[in-house]
Parts: C-alpha cells; sequence; structure tokens
C-alpha cells in the first residue's frame, strides 16, 4: 500500500506512458476505490496542473500534455524530516491495527507542502531508515475501548494472561492511561485485587468487560512518581539501588545513553565505568543487562548478583549436556 501522494505520482507515470487506463485498470492497478481514483485525478489536474482528458472512445485517460513536468513544491528541511519520519514510522506498522490511523495522517501532511527546500516529487526519496523489533499486534478495538476508559474513567474487567506464572487472573481494574515502550503497548491501570498501580501489556488481555462503573483517577504527579521509578517500565514491590561495573568494550556504549532519569555515571581511569541507578523489577534489569555478558559486573544488589550467578549456571549445565549427548 502506498501513501496518496506516491499512489497520485504513480498515477500520472501510469497515464504518461499512454494505454489509455481506465477507472478500473487503476483501481485494479493500485487497490483503491473508484471514489479514490477520481479523487486522485482531481487532485493531479487541479493541484499539480496535470493537462488529463478523458478519450470516451478509448474509455481512459491520456495526458495531453506529456512533456509538461510536475510542478516542483517546497519543504523546510524539518518538514522533510517530518514527511521522512512519518513514512518510516508508518512502515514499521505496515499490517497492524495503527497502520490506517498513520496513513490517514501522512496524507493529511503530504497534502501541505510548503516552503524553503524545493523538491521535484519524482526525486522525493527516504532520507534515513529505521529498523524496529518485533512488533507485538494489538487489536484496534482493545486499543480504542482501553483509551476510551481511560477517558470516561470507568474499571474495565480483564482476564490478564501472566507469562511468569502461565496463568490467567480475572481482575478489576481502574485504567489510567495507555503506555507505549519498546514496541509494547501497556495499560497503566490502579488494580483492585492488588490495591496498587500496575502495568498490563495489552496483547495479554485475553478477554475484558467494559463497565460504567466510575473511578477517582490517580494524581498525575503520582502517576509520574510511579512511572519514573522503574528502570524501563516493569514494576517490583521493593526499591533497589541497582550498582554495575562495566568493563571498558561494554562502557562504550554504556555512555552513549541516559538509561534512568535518576542515573550516576561514574568514569574510571583504565576506560571503565559505573552505572547505579534506583530499580524495583530486578528481572527487567537481568534482561537487559544480559547481552552484555562479561563486560558487566553487578557489584550490588546481592539478588541481582545471584540471579546472574544462576543464570550462567543454567547456561553451562546446558552447554555441558548438549555436548555430552
Amino acid at each position: 500500500m502506498s501513501t496518496k501522494l506516491e499512489r497520485v505520482l504513480a498515477i500520472d507515470a501510469v497515464i504518461r506512458r499512454g494505454g489509455f487506463p481506465s477507472v478500473n485498470d487503476l483501481c485494479q492497478e493500485f487497490e483503491v476505490a473508484e471514489r479514490t481514483v477520481h479523487e486522485d485525478i482531481r487532485y493531479l489536474k487541479e493541484r499539480l496542473n496535470r493537462d488529463i482528458q478523458f478519450d470516451r472512445v478509448r474509455n481512459g485517460y491520456y495526458n495531453a500534455n506529456p512533456e509538461q513536468s510536475l510542478p516542483t513544491f517546497e519543504l523546510t528541511s524539518g518538514e522533510v524530516f517530518a514527511l521522512t519520519l512519518g513514512k518510516e514510522l508508518l512502515s514499521l506498522y505496515v499490517g497492524t491495527s495503527f497502520e490506517s490511523v498513520l496513513r490517514s495522517a501522512l496524507d493529511k501532511v503530504s497534502e501541505r507542502l510548503p516552503e524553503k527546500v524545493r523538491i521535484a516529487p519524482e526525486d522525493v526519496k527516504s532520507i534515513m531508515s529505521f529498523r524496529s523489533g518485533a512488533i507485538v499486534p494489538v487489536s484496534g478495538k482493545l486499543f480504542t475501548d482501553m483509551q476510551k476508559a481511560c477517558d470516561n474513567e470507568t474499571q474495565i474487567e480483564i482476564s490478564y494472561f501472566a507469562p511468569s506464572t502461565g496463568n490467567v487472573s480475572t481482575r478489576i481494574v481502574e485504567p489510567q492511561l495507555v503506555l507505549h515502550s519498546s514496541n509494547t503497548w501497556y495499560l497503566v491501570a490502579y488494580c483492585t485485587m492488588r490495591k496498587a498501580l500496575r502495568l498490563f501489556a495489552l496483547h495479554r488481555i485475553r478477554d475484558y468487560v467494559l463497565t460504567d462503573t466510575k473511578f477517582q483517577p490517580v494524581a498525575r504527579e503520582k502517576l509520574d512518581e510511579w512511572l519514573d521509578s522503574a528502570f524501563q517500565v516493569q514494576h517490583g514491590e521493593k526499591l533497589y539501588e541497582i550498582t554495575i561495573r562495566f568493563a571498558p568494550n561494554g562502557a562504550h556504549y554504556i555512555r552513549e545513553r541516559n538509561w534512568h532519569p535518576q542515573q550516576k555515571l561514574e568514569n574510571l581511569p583504565d576506560g571503565s565505568c559505573i552505572l547505579s541507578f534506583p530499580a524495583s523489577s530486578l528481572e527487567e534489569v537481568y534482561r537487559w543487562l544480559a547481552p552484555y555478558g562479561p563486560d558487566a559486573l553487578v557489584l550490588q544488589p546481592e539478588e541481582l548478583k545471584q540471579m546472574v550467578i544462576q543464570s550462567c549456571e543454567k547456561i553451562l549445565d546446558s552447554y555441558a549436556a548438549a555436548v555430552s549427548d
């Protein structure tokens, strides 16, 4: 599928090649409705000044002035970046429930193309590229219903799958906001069963019922404080002070980013560094830490250190068993 601007340029190219394509031909070529083709033809004639005519004898369109080039339009460098970003963002979500929303927004932007940098439409190319991790598909209706419940401040009864236990539990939650992190959508909600704020991955909600029961939302300051207390998104029952020493090879990557709003970074003379930050989910910190392998040494807390040791022992046992087989 293509954006409106890409489709209009492609339709213009088909007509310029001759052959007198009909509305039906263009519908099949670009997999759009007749109304869309008529709108695109009108856009070419009225907005891009193409001399496109309809030949009733041949039942198709032709360009009465094929030598005429498309007009240039002007964009600021910021607008070029925004359009490119929009197109690349759309490419990451093709096939998901958000594709139509992003496509609609990009089409509206592409129809308003003012000032500064002149660009010929035929020469428009992506000047950057994005590669995402695995995108977790989410139902558009689920996403919309969660947002609606947040806006209406009404409770939801959900059946939720917990991967840590493999069980599905039913609970009443008070939705506060929908959060996106690391290609995953979450519902931040107050769980009436746990009597605390919790994070629910939308794709793990097996079933849900919207209710009319109103609730008083958590104060925004308290909500932000709770969100900021996580290393990334996960929360636990206890807050730990994490301290990790990274060898020079790993330290290069650690210095390049801010990993936590309350982090402390100490650079050491040998090129290594020590990173410290508060976090309540040791499991989440461990998953982040694992790819650094021997370049990362946990100094504290002891619980995280033991998680790493036990994991390494299990890996060694697995490889030892595989070799013996």
